[in-house]
């Protein structure tokens, strides 16, 4: 399920707003699915220094935190293997990584968008990724 899905119908084969639906998410996804395996490493880092910011102001006690590094590390991993796969409904990086972490960890993978734009996620994982390129 998309994260702006508001039910899980929203994409059903037999709606008749499933077509349409189809077409905006292949016109607006393109190829930024597949773009977005470079950024995954980018990703993960700022995901974490933001949930140990969650962490800091109380958001996210100690095991919430240790279990989202725990599987934010787990993304890295799987990655690195190239495991870890973004698909074109996931829409881009972010949405995936969001989705493993409740897959895994259920209301405390929510958490990590708390306070954070998606805007925020894109700059933070691109700033980084510059940066690496550069060095």
């Amino acid at each position: 399920m998309k994260i702006w899905q508001k039910t899980t119908t929203d994409l059903a084969k037999d709606t008749p707003t499933a077509g349409l639906y189809k077409l905006v998410e292949k016109f607006t996804v393109g190829e930024d699915y597949i773009l977005d395996q470079a950024l995954i490493p980018y990703d993960v880092q700022a995901s974490i220094a933001h949930a140990e910011g969650l962490h800091q102001i109380n958001i996210l006690d100690k095991k919430e935190l240790e279990d989202l590094k725990k599987i934010l590390n787990q993304i890295l991993t799987l990655h690195k293997k190239k495991e870890f796969e973004i698909t074109r409904s996931d829409e881009d990086g972010h949405t995936a990584i969001e989705n493993f972490l409740i897959d895994s960890l259920g209301e405390t993978g929510k958490k990590i968008h708390t306070g954070r734009s998606r805007n925020d996620q894109v700059l933070v994982a691109m700033r980084l990724w510059e940066r690496d390129q550069l060095d």
